[in-house]
């Protein structure tokens, strides 16, 4: 079987696994929405809650993709995939969704806030989804337990909606450069090509460490496993 055909069984694997889970998706995105609805008093500022807020579904997400299958994982990786196949596999599923509903949360905010450059609304909701993949891989390789891992999801995006955009630290976090974009696009002024790049090369580096990570997990995992057998044999 070639890696492609991995990559494709793996995605439809996991988009069986979250479609199932129609309780936990439906309440990830209604978190995000009920954040836009209660700030619709303060004007197209709204726009950033909802928009950053959407971290959270997305986010959220890809954790329960990634904490709900470490079993299944383990054991495609006795029977020959590779740790990249993985990763690679839950984002061929990951991206379409995360792109399917910023697309929904952009067309809604357009259409109730009325931001000045609606185009750069959707491009800057459409980079917090695709960064909060990555973000939601790393949590979910690096934590082993649902719980933990919600509640750094919770802290992250709780921090970076309360922090004004200038403090040192609202910097350092990952949707810095998609919030940017969102709050350039409610006066059509504000930088456009910097919270890009750093958005790209934020997100580059968390996938790099979420595939060092699964690597590690999944292989010490192997020899236990591999090392069990031989014993018992």
């Amino acid at each position: 079987m070639n890696s492609l055909r991995r990559i494709g069984i793996m995605a439809e694997m996991h988009g069986r696994d979250l479609t199932r889970r129609h309780a936990a998706l439906g309440l990830l995105v209604a978190l995000p929405l009920s954040f836009y609805l209660a700030s619709m008093g303060s004007g197209t500022k709204s726009i950033i809650a909802g928009g950053v807020g959407m971290a959270f579904a997305i986010s959220g997400a890809t954790l329960f993709s990634v904490l709900s299958s470490g079993e299944v994982d383990q054991r495609l990786i006795l029977s020959g995939y590779r740790p990249i196949e993985l990763l690679l596999g839950r984002l061929l599923f990951l991206a379409p969704l995360g792109l399917a509903i910023s697309a929904g949360f952009s067309v809604l905010m357009a259409m109730v806030s009325h931001p000045a450059q609606p185009w750069l609304t959707f491009l800057g909701v459409t980079a917090v989804a695709l960064q909060s993949i990555p973000f939601g891989l790393l949590v979910g390789t690096a934590l082993p337990r649902e719980l933990e891992g919600t509640l750094v999801l919770i802290g992250v995006v709780g921090m970076q909606l309360a922090m004004e955009p200038t403090s040192p630290i609202a910097r350092l976090l990952p949707f810095y450069g998609p919030r940017q974009l969102i709050a350039a696009s409610l006066d059509g002024s504000g930088p456009i090509t910097g919270p890009l790049v750093l958005t790209a090369v934020y997100g580059v580096a968390l996938l790099v460490v979420a595939r060092i990570l699964v690597a590690r997990r999944v292989g010490v995992t192997r020899h236990g496993q591999m090392s069990a057998t031989a014993t018992g044999g």
